[in-house]
């Protein structure tokens, strides 16, 4: 009996595919758990017009992401820190003042993906790549510079 999984079940699949499995075991333990329902034709249209949604969002988040990249494009971001004797920089650069830096310019971009492969630690212009999407990354330039006391 062909049945289409409505949760992902341990030993038989995940959610959305459709199974060929006992009719015993699709009546005793399937339907009455609400893990499967009969594969009619009407949930075939059902299941593919669910997949076919789900590929116009990935793909409407993919062209988001290469808009915002190109805006993105050799972005320079300028992060002002305090430094001590020798133009030492106190701590290091985070990808958290990363995303503040790019949402005060209006660009609201999550830390998590903002990849630092190791911490910005002195002053001077660094490349950051931002991953926007799993097939879209961008690059903006950080400028560390001296925090100029008014004092």
């Amino acid at each position: 009996m062909k049945v289409v999984l409505l949760q992902d079940v341990s030993g038989q699949g995940k959610k959305g595919e459709i199974k060929n499995v006992s009719e015993g075991y699709a009546r005793n333990f399937l339907f009455p758990r609400q893990l499967a329902k009969e594969a009619t034709a009407e949930a075939l249209k059902e299941i593919e017009a669910h997949h076919a949604s789900i590929a116009r969002k990935e793909e409407q988040q993919k062209q988001a992401a290469v808009k915002l990249a190109e805006q993105l494009k050799d972005y320079e971001l300028t992060i002002e820190v305090k430094v001590g004797e020798g133009s030492r920089v106190f701590g290091s650069i985070t990808s958290k003042q990363i995303a503040e830096g790019l949402a005060k310019a209006g660009f609201v971009i999550d830390k998590k993906k903002i990849v630092l492969h190791d911490a910005i630690k002195g002053l001077g212009t660094m490349p950051v790549a931002i991953k926007l999407h799993h097939e879209v990354t961008a690059q903006i330039h950080v400028h560390v510079v001296a925090h100029k006391d008014t004092h």
